[in-house]
């Protein structure tokens, strides 16, 4: 009864992860879920069960499991030696006059964020390993996982047939990328159900179970490869259909082998035609020439990513810190359509390339374990051979695109991977490997006790360390709904109430379809409006939302937008504990091409006397005047408002910048009232 509550619970989490939007606060929630369901798993089985997990689990598995959560941990830790550490913490330390401790990563809240997903990734994985243990779990399991795909492809195909792909995407609506993961995991479940199917037959075991039934799992099992195989078309990616088609051919190889090939030289006439025919496919995938290889297979337009690519040292910028990053490298105006990088690149930057290299090499070697495994089993190698083919797409696709990174997808290849190390031992192999011979005569008693502190150790061992996982899990979720500075980059509604309030007019200068955020501020100018004069009225309450802005930048220093609006609010109470100019700068620098920064940025930039005497900010004033008088006429209405509120030597710079740019627009920039 509670295995199969545990196996409905990981079906909805899966299912939901899909649907909902990719939010931490949802993240951090399905994580603390997991955790709990971790911690019922690490109390509730048998000692028996733990003990074979515990023999399943090998040193090298759990240190390879380990690794990425040790890393993330050493980027978030604080580094004691002055100059190690990323060169954005010690300009903000400057910018907001207090000493800032070093550390890799360049986003605090993105990487903690980051090792929450990973936490939950692996909860569910080690979940999954333990219910798997057993025979009839183990086949219900797969019969979920490949309903759950189904599902999630049959719903793509609705949402591309209904049109609704069509609309852009937002922060608030659910992910529509990454569909090719379950596609292709759903064609690779499918194919391993036949393949069981027509094993259980030809062996003549006909259970009448419904999860067990050839006859009954046959239809399905084609069912769902026709539902999966269509929303793989959808995609439209000929590479994705490679990488789908090497998956399956490993498993049918595994078949193959199983049935008709097994002497030695057969087997390798088997692998070595799998060989061949991955070398050919790989070939036919579309590369990209003269690129970095972590992108060369998408053809996707990645110019941003390859920016930090050649920007990116030995030890990365931090999980999870891309989004971070892109403002600093995109163009100018790409805010609506948000670059996404593969995987393999994303990995190459946030973590470091020599860690790439490490996951690469584990990659392969846990194939080779799980095809090896699933040659040596006598019964259920299918398990294991799913297991393998599911690692081969999958590093293919992480060079085509980002979608394993999801938070969905990377739930759903952690739920199959457990299934597969979870049935890739049998228990006898696994008992035989952990327990020596019983002995006779005097040593009888001492070879009974042995093999029972085998067992006390394994599942104490057991219960103890994934009760340690599912608490570290558990606590780094409860901080994460409890601080929400980590849980969201903007500032709090609090302090947008107040942004949009003071520089309303800013705000409303820009043109209707120049980004989400730009909507989203204009939003919260004009819900503020009416409650402005209340809000003026309570004491300290600026100070607060400065505070506030400060203590955000302490832990995301790369937000230019909170740069920005320190900068203003700077301004607005004549603080002089900030440098308005420095900030303004470092807004500048954190985001050059955000053009919805562009109406503020000026405003606060024209209403500054000592802003154009600085040489470096005086040339970025004059590349966004440039930009909104000769690129983007839109914008124009944003140097009128900024100029009008101007001092007199800083009217007298923007008219003759202006006259050089565009005479024609000086006469209506004089006389536009903001």
């Amino acid at each position: 009864m509670v295995a199969r509550l545990l196996m409905l619970t990981l079906l909805a989490i899966v299912i939901s992860a899909f649907a909902m939007p990719e939010t931490p606060q949802i993240r951090a929630t399905l994580a603390a879920v997991l955790a709990a369901a971790l911690l019922g798993v690490a109390v509730l089985p048998s000692s028996s069960t733990l003990t074979r997990f515990a023999r399943l689990l090998a040193p090298f598995l759990a240190l390879a499991i380990s690794a990425p959560a040790i890393w993330m941990i050493l980027q978030l830790a604080p580094i004691p030696f002055r100059g190690l550490g990323n060169p954005i913490w010690t300009t903000a330390s400057s910018a907001l006059n207090e000493l800032l401790a070093e550390r890799l990563t360049v986003d605090m809240c993105a990487t903690l964020q980051a090792s929450v997903q990973y936490g939950a990734v692996i909860s569910l994985g080690l979940v999954t390993a333990l219910v798997a243990q057993e025979r009839q779990r183990a086949a219900q399991l797969l019969y979920t996982l490949a309903a759950a795909t189904t599902l999630l492809c049959a719903r793509m195909i609705w949402r591309h047939t209904g049109g609704l792909d069509g609309f852009p995407s937002t922060q608030d609506a659910p992910s529509l990328a990454g569909g090719a993961v379950p596609a292709v995991l759903g064609v690779l479940l499918s194919a391993a159900m036949v393949v069981r199917t027509i094993d259980k037959i030809q062996r003549g075991r006909l259970p009448s179970g419904l999860a067990s039934n050839p006859i009954i799992a046959l239809p399905f099992a084609l069912f769902s490869m026709l539902i999966c195989g269509a929303a793989l078309l959808l995609e439209g990616s000929s590479s994705i259909a490679i990488a789908a088609f090497l998956g399956t051919a490993l498993l049918l190889a595994v078949f193959a082998i199983r049935k008709w090939f097994y002497r030695i030289w057969s087997t390798v006439g088997v692998l070595a035609t799998i060989g061949v025919l991955f070398l050919t496919s790989v070939t036919m995938l579309p590369m990209k020439e003269n690129t970095d290889p972590t992108i060369a297979l998408s053809m996707q337009n990645h110019m941003a990513t390859e920016r930090m690519l050649l920007d990116t040292n030995q030890v990365g910028s931090g999980a999870g810190t891309y989004v971070a990053l892109l403002p600093i490298h995109r163009d100018i105006g790409t805010i609506a359509s948000r670059e996404r990088p593969t995987a393999a690149a994303a990995v190459a930057i946030e973590m470091g390339r020599p860690f790439l290299l490490g996951v690469l090499i584990v990659t392969v070697l846990g194939i080779c374990t799980l095809f090896r495994r699933s040659l040596l089993r006598r019964y259920d190698y299918v398990y294991a051979a799913v297991g393998a083919s599911a690692a081969v797409s999958l590093t293919i696709l992480a060079f085509i695109e980002d979608g394993i990174l999801d938070f969905g997808a990377s739930l759903l290849a952690a739920a199959l991977f457990g299934l597969a190390f979870g049935q890739s031992r049998s228990s006898s192999e696994i008992t035989s490997s952990g327990r020596p011979r019983p002995a006779d005569g005097v040593n009888s008693r001492n070879s009974t006790w042995l093999p029972f502190r085998l067992v006390t150790l394994g599942s104490a061992s057991a219960r103890v360390v994934l009760g340690a996982v599912a608490v570290v899990v558990a606590v780094q979720s409860a901080w994460l709904l409890t601080h929400e500075r980590y849980l969201v980059g903007p500032p709090t509604a609090t302090s947008g109430v107040w942004f949009g309030t003071m520089f309303g007019s800013a705000l409303h200068s820009q043109p209707r379809d120049s980004g989400l955020r730009e909507r989203q501020l204009a939003a919260a100018a004009q819900t503020s409006i009416d409650g402005a004069e209340a809000a003026q009225r309570e004491d300290g309450l600026q100070s607060d939302v400065s505070n506030t802005l400060a203590d955000a930048l302490r832990h995301s220093p790369l937000r230019g937008d909170l740069w920005l609006m320190l900068a203003a609010m700077s301004k607005e109470l004549k603080s002089t504990k900030y440098d308005v100019v420095t900030l303004l700068k470092i807004s500048y620098y954190t985001a050059p091409n955000d053009l919805d920064l562009l109406p503020l940025r000026l405003s606060v930039a024209f209403a500054t006397d000592s802003a154009i005497n600085d040489p470096d900010l005086r040339e970025l004033t004059k590349r966004d005047v440039k930009i909104a008088v000769t690129k983007r006429p839109a914008l124009r209405a944003a140097i009128a408002a900024a100029y009008q509120s101007a001092p007199v030597d800083v009217r007298a710079f923007a008219d003759n910048l202006v006259s050089e740019l565009d005479p024609t627009y000086l006469p209506n920039m004089r006389r536009q009232r903001p």
